[in-house]
């Protein structure tokens, strides 16, 4: 053992002294789930969807009503004297209905699968000449009057699906650490297992982005689709993002019959972005004496729909969802549970597992900005 000179300092011989070690131990990481708050939780769908049994697929129904548009499917230009004229699908049809073609309107007085006769230059306007796959627009409808009753076709219900997803992470302890004195905390198991459930929500979380719907089977894991599996109607370029873009995008959904109120869930720099649209002269005035600038953009209001912002720092980034609340949600089939494992060797062994799915119905209630830039 070797002699150190004088003086005895505390450089000289660490060894023995005290650690001064705070009884506390901070975690900084992101662990919050804004996006399933929004959508309102874990078993969101539970009540907006009205499931009444359980399962591994969960299935929702949609309709829409009649299709008010179209397009001719003649073989030929169609002449300014042809009465008669295909379409591509006689089923939305039926007499009486009054259509527009570019400038021009017609009267259909009778209908014969996908052919329709009908009346030319209806009203002021003059019989053109039209091309072969025209679109049309059916805008409204006039009867004849005594005539009798006439069929017409309907909308077919239709389903839309998604699996639920098996989330899990196993907590073990061993025998002696949950006997040895810890800074920070007095059992390690309980320590490990309040950290898990956070650990998790920023899986489904991210899974609310990236997900990829699949049945599975006993090789391969079941999975649930994401958002980006069921928004694909109303999709804008978000490229060099301005106000008049988000205007569009919302403008998509609300001719497809959406509006109202909207939920977006944006990225941190997206915010900053729209923030930046919007925080500046020609929205926000301020009071000469005021000393404190700048603003939160919450909620915008729009034309078509009003829309609130969330910040997500799990959200893609070039990627602008703009959800109606009430048609998309979470639902759960096994919430959030701790099992204890059989003992099979020195150590405390549970699980945490839950299972969820994402559901989402209405594409065309939506609206999406892709290429956010």
């Amino acid at each position: 053992m070797a002699n150190s000179a004088s003086p005895y300092s505390t450089y000289s011989d660490t060894t023995p002294q005290v650690r001064i070690v705070t009884d506390y131990i901070s975690l900084l990481d992101p662990s919050d789930a804004p996006f399933i708050e929004l959508i309102g939780g874990l078993d969101g769908a539970a009540s907006k969807f009205q499931f009444k049994n359980q399962g591994k697929v969960v299935e929702w129904l949609e309709d829409t009503l009649t299709p008010l548009s179209g397009v001719f499917a003649n073989a030929a230009t169609i002449g300014t004297n042809a009465t008669t004229i295909t379409v591509d699908d006689g089923n939305v049809f039926q007499p009486g209905h009054i259509i527009l073609v570019g400038s021009e309107k017609m009267w259909v007085s009778a209908v014969t699968g996908d052919v329709i006769t009908v009346t030319r230059g209806l009203g002021a306007t003059d019989a053109a000449t039209q091309a072969s796959t025209a679109a049309y627009t059916v805008i409204g409808m006039a009867r004849l009057e005594g005539d009798d009753s006439d069929s017409i076709g309907y909308t077919d219900i239709t389903s839309n699906s998604n699996y639920t997803q098996i989330f899990h992470k196993e907590i073990k302890v061993t025998g002696s650490e949950m006997v040895i004195d810890n800074y920070g905390f007095s059992d390690p198991y309980q320590y490990q297992a309040a950290k898990s459930i956070p650990e998790m929500m920023r899986l489904i979380e991210r899974t609310l982005q990236y997900g990829e719907r699949d049945a599975g089977s006993t090789t391969t894991p079941r999975m649930m689709g994401g958002y980006q599996t069921f928004i694909t109607d109303n999709l804008a370029s978000g490229a060099s993002l301005s106000v008049a873009k988000i205007e569009d995008a919302l403008e998509l959904a609300y001719n497809d019959g959406g509006g109202g109120e909207f939920g977006a869930v944006v990225n941190p720099a997206t915010y900053q972005k729209i923030k930046n649209l919007y925080d500046s002269s020609a929205y926000v005035r301020y009071a000469p004496e005021q000393n404190r600038f700048g603003t939160l953009v919450d909620k915008i209001v729009t034309p078509f729909g009003n829309v609130s912002f969330t910040i997500d720092r799990w959200q893609i980034s070039t990627l602008i969802p703009m959800l109606r609340l009430e048609n998309i949600g979470m639902l759960t089939l096994r919430p959030w549970q701790v099992e204890d494992l059989a003992k099979t060797g020195d150590a405390r062994k549970s699980e945490l597992i839950g299972e969820f799915t994402l559901c989402v119905r209405q594409d065309k209630s939506h609206a999406m900005l892709t290429a956010v830039s």
